[in-house]
């Protein structure tokens, strides 16, 4: 085969491929050239071309997530590497193992005022699980030793000891075009053994009691990916009178037995209430919560206990209460755990449940009186969606209504919420999208999201199982709806940035379908249309009144309050 003249990036791309990477996202450069060359022409490897790096890092995350396994996204040197950081930083938070390779000028020249160099060494040092100096022009065997050893270590802690994005930066001297004809080589790799995490019989036993004297219990379930025997432990759980499982919809579990609207339920609460409702020992298990509600209401009650379950965030004490960090897979605890367990008379759960019950009649009584809003607009996406959608759905006031309503049924539900940003919702969605062509998938963002991340769509790769819903309701809808912004006179033109466009010219230049909502009648139609399964490259829009939107919002809360139990 014919790869780079380079000795050292043929080595890099061959240890690579014998570690079992098998997707790799390019982005164009010069300085990167020998990665390109040999990545391209290496038969172990699927390239593909993004030209945007914020959004190349974004899309090869969205791949990681969908395949499950590392995906690796290349840059060339100087500033073009920095727009991998706002990618890397939500892969750090949510443990998805991206390879980063950066190539960079010989160490020689920084800052020596030559182009496109700068100090790459430890640039992402701050979000990053590991950092790697690798060498592109080998010149003794430590070099290859070197860059073997590295390659096997970064990859080991990428998908193993601390998962997560790992870095590898590659200085390189010119020539960069040369190639060499050149058979296969093995290359030595090594992997990190997996041991299997027990629980001592001593703690296990002293888990237990503790649960045995609690009459109050909560699982809190965060961000995870579908897992169907975390399901079957958690359903069994919810069958003890002492448990409630509380849970949203990026947790992608669900059961008649589970609370899935959490803010529905206790935003409403008065403090004897509140303070009924939470528990004497909080179990947590995954990652991030939406709920802005459920935290502080766990900070403000603090319980007895707290274990937070979880292999590489096990010392996360979001809820300030933490008493056990419990290094386990969630399923491995809870088939060890869920066993001959001993709890006290208690009406916990059944409280939960009748609160739960009585809100949903509430819920649905708002919505038949309910004017067309972002509320009802979400209302209605959620009642009409297909099963078989995977969704991916933008961070700010979608994901934050995407709680609101029944999301039970859908397949499965992603949302970037290791750092919660807006930047690469879309290419997120597109990455994962294209890693599964089998899958239907559907975006849902707001303008200010689908705007900020357009370049999404800057590639010539023909995504056929992508639709897109954009809420169009004037800017950042969001800061109407959290308490203080709509308070001051900086709100439209620094906080909700209102926005005079809408996304039809974006589906025109880039060959997608496109049609608008503006009331109950046309949404009802578009949706229609967009989820039939051969509806696809199709933006719908949405336009809603941003004076409207909060209004409708404080009245379902205040519905839900005066009608309370």
């Amino acid at each position: 085969m014919e790869l780079s003249a380079k000795k050292g990036i043929r080595q890099i791309v061959e240890t690579l491929a014998a570690l079992g990477l098998k997707e790799v996202v390019l982005c164009p450069g010069s300085r990167n050239a020998p990665l390109v060359i040999s990545f391209n022409r290496h038969p172990g490897f699927r390239c593909t071309s993004i030209r945007d790096e914020r959004s190349a890092a974004f899309f090869a995350m969205g791949m990681a997530i969908a395949k499950k396994q590392p995906v690796a996204v290349v840059s060339t040197s100087g500033s073009a590497a920095l727009n991998f950081a706002p990618a890397i930083s939500e892969a750090f938070y949510q443990r998805i193992p991206l390879i980063v390779i950066t190539a960079d000028r010989l160490k020689a020249w920084t800052d020596q005022g030559d182009g496109q160099t700068i100090n790459q060494t430890d640039v992402f040092k701050n979000y990053i699980r590991g950092s790697y100096e690798l060498q592109g022009d080998i010149s003794h065997d430590a070099d290859s030793w070197h860059n073997n050893r590295c390659l096997n270590e970064g990859w080991n802690v990428a998908t193993i000891t601390n998962k997560g994005p790992v870095h590898f930066n590659v200085p390189l001297s010119e020539p960069l075009y040369q190639t060499a004809l050149v058979e296969p080589t093995s290359q030595r790799v090594f992997r990190e053994v997996s041991v299997e995490r027990k629980l001592s019989d001593a703690v296990l036993q002293d888990l237990k009691y503790q649960f045995s004297t609690c009459e109050k219990v909560m699982i809190l379930a965060g961000q995870h990916d579908k897992d169907r025997d975390l399901q079957v432990q958690l359903a069994s759980m919810a069958t003890l009178k002492n448990v409630i499982v509380l849970t949203e919809s990026t947790a992608n579990i669900s059961s008649p037995l589970f609370i899935e609207h959490i803010d529905r339920c206790i935003t409403t609460l008065n403090d004897d209430e509140a303070q009924a409702l939470m528990p004497d020992l909080l179990i947590t298990i995954g990652g991030a919560i939406v709920s802005k509600r459920i935290k502080a209401a766990l900070r403000r009650y603090a319980p007895r206990y707290h274990w937070n379950i979880g292999l590489n965030h096990d010392f996360m004490d979001t809820y300030q209460c933490l008493t056990s960090a419990i290094p386990m897979h969630p399923v491995h605890f809870f088939e060890q755990f869920n066993t001959a367990l001993n709890f006290p008379v208690s009406d916990f759960r059944e409280h939960w449940l009748k609160r739960k019950e009585y809100l949903e009649g509430l819920h649905q009584r708002f919505i038949e009186q309910c004017t067309y809003s972002d509320f009802s607009v979400f209302n209605q996406i959620f009642r009409q969606m297909p099963d078989d959608i995977v969704l991916h759905i933008a961070n700010s006031s979608p994901i934050r209504y995407g709680q609101l309503f029944d999301y039970g049924h859908i397949q499965e539900t992603w949302c970037n919420r290791g750092t919660s940003g807006i930047d690469g919702c879309t290419s997120t969605a597109m990455g994962s999208a294209w890693a599964s062509p089998s899958q239907r998938f559907l975006m849902i963002t707001g303008d200010v999201a689908f705007n900020y991340d357009v370049n999404a769509f800057w590639h010539d790769h023909t995504i056929e199982n992508l639709n897109i819903i954009v809420i169009n309701n004037g800017g950042g809808g969001i800061f109407r709806i959290i308490s203080g912004p709509d308070t001051i006179e900086e709100m439209e033109p620094y906080f909700e940035t209102t926005m005079k466009t809408d996304a039809s010219l974006v589906a025109l230049r880039h060959g997608w379908q496109y049609s608008k909502a503006v009331d109950a009648s046309t949404l009802q139609d578009a949706l229609k249309c967009l989820y039939l399964p051969t509806t696809n490259r199709h933006i719908v829009e949405i336009f809603t009144e941003p004076e409207v939107n909060p209004i409708v919002l404080k009245a379902y809360w205040d519905y839900l309050k005066k009608s309370n139990l």
